[in-house]
């Protein structure tokens, strides 16, 4: 049986979730859950399965997945919210899940590109963040549209208007923002920093380094849990992260898959 999750089941499945290993799928649960629609599905002694979750709003096809149970049928419950939720055929979806649930996914989806690797970094060693700069500014709302600008010019795929309402901070250079860099979550139970860029023409200056180092002190203000997630392969950005205190925590694979017409596989 494959249904929508009452409040209760997702607060029963929230009080035992490990964050780091299923951490797309805690923030569905809390942060984002205003725009989350999740799917259960269950064996015939009513024993959760595993849950599909769909997040609106963003600018692509956002899933998050929570494999219960080795016996999870993925491609069921996903054609369940596809007619549910009158998705388009052959769209694209996406989503991030840990390493030691590939496994049994692998096998049940079509990839759109070959995943790729990323990490899931957190904070650890205080000792090791930077004074704070003076050059670098928390931004304020006549800096948004700019904000807005250079994300799209960056690429940023997740970065949503939203996240405006957390903090954002800046370096100005030559009378415009140089580098930028806010938030995915900001709250008490934990951070996740994003929306982090530097204007290729202000890059090799040190100025990614400063943004990271303010919004790691400022995430580390309301709560002492601060992540980030990184592409594996990005090593210079995992060698900033490290240098300012930062540990991986999770391998996860970031996941685009293919969703095929009904009577398609």
């Amino acid at each position: 049986m494959i249904r929508t999750l009452t409040p209760e089941e997702r607060e029963s499945i929230l009080a035992s979730l490990d964050r780091e290993r299923h951490f797309l799928y805690y923030s569905y649960l809390t942060s984002r859950r205003a725009n989350a629609t999740h799917y259960g599905q269950f064996n015939e002694k009513g024993t959760l399965l595993g849950v599909l979750a769909y997040l609106q709003g963003l600018s692509f096809h956002a899933f998050s997945m929570f494999p219960a149970q080795a016996s999870f049928d993925f491609q069921s419950v996903l054609d369940f919210v596809k007619e549910d939720l009158s998705l388009p055929d052959d769209m694209t979806g996406n989503f991030i899940v840990h390493e030691e649930d590939m496994a049994g996914l692998s096998g049940q989806l079509a990839f759109a590109k070959p995943p790729e690797n990323l990490l899931l970094m957190k904070h650890v060693h205080r000792q090791m963040l930077p004074p704070a700069d003076s050059r670098v500014l928390r931004l304020e709302p006549s800096h948004f549209g700019r904000i807005n600008a250079i994300m799209k010019e960056l690429g940023t795929m997740a970065f949503t208007v939203e996240e405006l309402q957390y903090p954002f901070f800046g370096v100005m250079k030559d009378g415009q923002l140089a580098a930028v860099g806010g938030y995915h979550i900001y709250g008490g139970e934990y951070v996740e920093l994003g929306n982090i860029g530097t204007v290729p023409a202000f890059r090799r200056q040190g100025l990614g380094t400063l943004i990271c180092a303010e919004l790691t002190r400022a995430g580390a203000a309301v709560s002492p849990h601060v992540y980030l997630n990184v592409f594996a392969d990005n090593e210079a950005a995992i060698r900033l992260y490290r240098s300012i205190g930062y540990e991986t925590c999770a391998v996860q694979s970031i996941i685009q898959f293919v969703v095929p017409a009904e009577g398609r596989t």
